[in-house]
């Protein structure tokens, strides 16, 4: 009978020959994995600029890896600045030990209130990975889009971008595991928004009322949103209760090109009962948004009626009273 140090070394050879499907066979920790996205990411509503699709590519682009140790939720942290995250470029894409995506991350800046309402809190990344360390005027959220072994055994698999989206994936406790497809999304209680062309059909979450609705108050509204074409992922969105756009259309710090008042940030939603309190005189809205496909190949199809017609946003079913 072969030795644990034998197995180990068929493992590894195994997976130099056939580092895919060794890959597909080590992932752990989910149990209902489905790989998701197209062969790119885009992200930044209106401009849609892409985003480095794995470490070569990131390397291609100038952006900057972090640290010499893969950590076990993420990888390897990448930022367009040397520093780490910043206010002009907050975005965060991580990478396997293969080379392969691994999740993204953004920083929130809180410019003199909390960054995240107390609510969220518990979703932040407590030691990120790369700088600036987490305080009372800043906060990571991080998305994984991997999980287990596969994160750092050096291996690849099937999915080009991911099979999992894991908010705050390196916490034993307040780790959230988002929905892949629109069906999952309905059963955990997330509430179905209106359908944008080029994004799909938002889902939003509230966990303080589950049960397919929000509480109105805008503490609860959970910090990633989700969007699915015709059923399944094509999008998500970092969501902040602080302005995080310097000059809007100038200056938005890669988030969209403008901040969102409570009137805009419910066109996302078929709802003519729509409103958010508890906004702070550091609001509106920010959102970023990350595509995992080609945007252009998502329309909301012909049976709806779309509040925002030029670009066929804000689109609700025929039938909904907005």
């Amino acid at each position: 009978m072969p030795s644990k140090a034998q197995l180990a070394l068929g493992a590894v050879l195994l997976g130099n020959a056939f580092g895919t499907e060794l890959g597909h066979l080590l992932r752990s920790g989910h149990p209902d994995h489905a790989n998701f996205g197209g062969d790119h990411m885009e992200r930044t509503f209106t401009s849609y600029k892409t985003l480095p699709v794995g470490e070569d590519a990131l390397k291609a682009a100038g952006w900057h890896k972090h640290g010499t140790e893969c950590d076990a939720s993420l990888g390897f942290a990448w930022t367009e600045d040397a520093s780490g995250a910043t206010k002009t470029h907050p975005m965060k894409l991580y990478t396997t030990a293969g080379g392969q995506p691994a999740g993204a991350g953004i920083i929130i800046f809180g410019y003199g209130q909390d960054p995240l309402p107390e609510p969220q809190k518990k979703y932040a990344t407590e030691k990120p990975i790369v700088g600036p360390t987490p305080d009372a005027s800043t906060a990571h959220i991080d998305v994984a889009f991997r999980t287990g072994s596969i994160v750092c055994s050096g291996l690849k698999d099937a999915s080009n971008i991911g099979d999992t989206l894991i908010v705050n994936p390196s916490s034993s406790t307040n780790k959230k595991v988002l929905p892949l497809k629109e069906s999952g999304a309905k059963s955990e209680g997330w509430m179905r928004g209106s359908c944008f062309d080029g994004m799909g059909w938002h889902y939003f979450l509230d966990e303080s009322v589950g049960a397919n609705k929000l509480s109105w108050k805008a503490e609860n509204l959970f910090p990633v949103v989700v969007m699915f074409d015709n059923g399944e992922l094509n999008a998500m969105f970092f969501a902040s209760m602080i302005n995080q756009v310097s000059i809007p259309m100038l200056k938005s710090n890669e988030w969209e090109p403008k901040a969102l008042s409570n009137k805009e940030m419910c066109m996302n939603m078929c709802d003519k009962d729509c409103t958010f309190s508890g906004l702070s005189s550091a609001g509106p809205w920010s959102t970023a948004h990350i595509y995992f496909k080609d945007h252009s190949s998502v329309t909301c199809g012909k049976n709806v009626k779309c509040g925002i017609p030029f670009m066929r946003g804000n689109c609700c079913d025929s039938d909904v009273l907005v």
